[in-house]
């Protein structure tokens, strides 16, 4: 026995339709939204830090460390005529560093100059300085050098504004009186040495 069955009238097509079409739709929204999810989703790692750190390496720089002495002294119970030299100093420090200090001394306190016959003047009879009014005899000790043979020219203090720096100076030179030495007049000869220091 076969029953008829009634083919659904054009309402029921319409109808069927748009219920197809709005569950393809919920669908394709479903899954659009899962796409944008999963595409805006980001992975991260835990924070790492680094600490950095840049160290300098510290640099002196003399433009003479020797200098080499002649004077001639025409009279021992006078001052000799002043030598000069024009010195720059350099430098590019640390901030460990609070001071640079420029130092002068010869090889001996006893014998600083000396003339052709052997004749020695010694470092205490010898003036030097910056200036014309700074002129002491090299009598000191001091980090460089040697003892009682020594002149600190400059110390001078180091911060953040002069960490890396350079000055130009005049290193004058002068033989105090020396008749008393028994010294002769006549032309007296040595080395003096330079050394910048960071301290």
């Amino acid at each position: 026995m076969r029953v008829a069955t009634k083919p659904p009238d054009r309402y029921q097509k319409a109808a069927m339709r748009l219920l197809l079409l709005f569950l393809a739709m919920a669908c394709a929204r479903g899954s659009v939204g899962q796409s944008l999810r999963a595409g805006t989703s980001a992975l991260e790692s835990n924070k790492a830090s680094i600490l950095l750190a840049a160290t300098l390496p510290s640099q002196l720089r003399l433009s003479i460390s020797d200098a080499y002495l002649d004077i001639n002294v025409s009279d021992p119970a006078q001052k000799s005529p002043v030598v000069a030299w024009p010195i720059t100093s350099s430098w590019v420090l640390n901030s460990s560093s609070t001071h640079v200090e420029l130092v002068a001394f010869f090889d001996s306190p006893t014998a600083a100059l000396a003339d052709s016959a052997g004749d020695a003047i010694p470092a205490s009879r010898v003036l030097g300085g910056l200036t014309e009014s700074g002129l002491m005899p090299f009598t000191e000790t001091s980090r460089a050098g040697t003892a009682n043979a020594s002149r600190i020219l400059f110390r001078q203090p180091i911060s953040r504004m002069n960490v890396s720096d350079s000055r130009t100076d005049t290193l004058r030179i002068q033989i105090n009186l020396i008749n008393d030495l028994g010294a002769p007049p006549g032309e007296y000869r040595g080395t003096l040495h330079l050394r910048l220091i960071a301290f």
